[in-house]
């Protein structure tokens, strides 16, 4: 696995670009990445930053969202499967060992490298599901099927899609209706 990858989505449905760097840290992993998006039909930024450890389970992430100059931010921690919200234990989020950032692609790479799949198999995972534009974190059931060398399915409550990624765990396409497409880097 390389030290640095970058990679630039688009979506056309969504109207957004991102710029992604997954990078390797002191003691694991580092995931980051800025993203532009309308939102309320004024544009929004979100920047994020998720550490993993080497297994790659999360270990922290810190998200800030800026629409108009007003930003707004939360920071999510995980030791040993419990979590804290902006310092607040969150015991219904308890045994999560991932968290899925869900405007973006790039937390897919967690469970797709962490898991090192046989085809055909799925595993069912509970996630700290954030979302956006709310900024609130639930749990969520999501399960992962490897479908090939590159390919997964990913599914969770009524989503259902297949993610093509490089050799290294980074979604290159997401969805057939190619919700997210790397334009470039990977």
């Amino acid at each position: 696995m390389r030290d640095r990858v970058e990679t630039l989505w688009t979506s056309d449905l969504l109207s957004s670009a991102e710029h992604f760097v997954l990078a390797r840290a002191a003691d694991g992993w580092s995931l980051s990445g800025t993203t532009v998006v309308p939102f309320e039909d004024r544009p929004a930024h979100i920047a994020y930053r998720v550490l993993a450890d080497s297994w790659w389970r999360t270990q922290s992430a810190e998200v800030s969202v800026n629409v108009d100059g007003s930003e707004r931010g939360l920071r999510l921690e995980a030791d040993q499967g419990r979590w804290r919200i902006d310092g607040a234990p969150r015991a219904d989020l308890d045994g999560c060992v991932d968290v899925d950032l869900g405007w973006t692609p790039a937390t897919n790479t967690l469970p797709i490298r962490r898991l090192a799949l046989e085809v055909d198999v799925p595993v069912e995972l509970s996630v700290a599901w954030l979302r956006f534009p709310e900024l609130t974190v639930e749990r969520s059931t999501q399960t992962y099927t490897r479908l090939g060398a590159t390919t997964w399915r990913y599914q969770s409550g009524p989503y259902d899609f297949i993610l093509e990624t490089t050799l290294e765990g980074v979604v290159t396409r997401y969805g057939e209706e190619r919700i997210w497409v790397a334009a470039a880097g990977g």
